[in-house]
């Protein structure tokens, strides 16, 4: 969109392409990305990553911010597939 505009297409300097990350960097960044992820099972951060955020960073910081509502509401510390299923519901509305 922004190409399109030429007053707005040359305020960019330097274009950058993000590819979605794997599986293992799921793992590696997303415990590191917010303390709530740090305290959850890997399997269930593999879980919300198959089923919601798809190695795709914008998609975790939103999924991220329906489990906080989620785990604030149970008074839970850290998601599992139940809160997981919750925030995942969150995400088309």
């Amino acid at each position: 969109m922004l190409r399109k505009e030429p007053m707005l297409s040359s305020r960019i300097f330097i274009w950058q392409h993000i590819t979605k990350l794997t599986l293992q960097e799921v793992q590696q960044v997303i415990p590191l990305y917010h303390p709530i992820w740090a305290r959850t099972e890997p399997d269930d951060i593999a879980f919300a990553d198959r089923h919601a955020a798809h190695g795709n960073f914008r998609n975790w910081a939103r999924l991220t911010a329906h489990t906080l509502t989620a785990l604030e509401r149970t008074g839970r510390d850290h998601p599992d597939q139940e809160v997981l299923r919750w925030a995942f519901s969150k995400l088309g509305s």
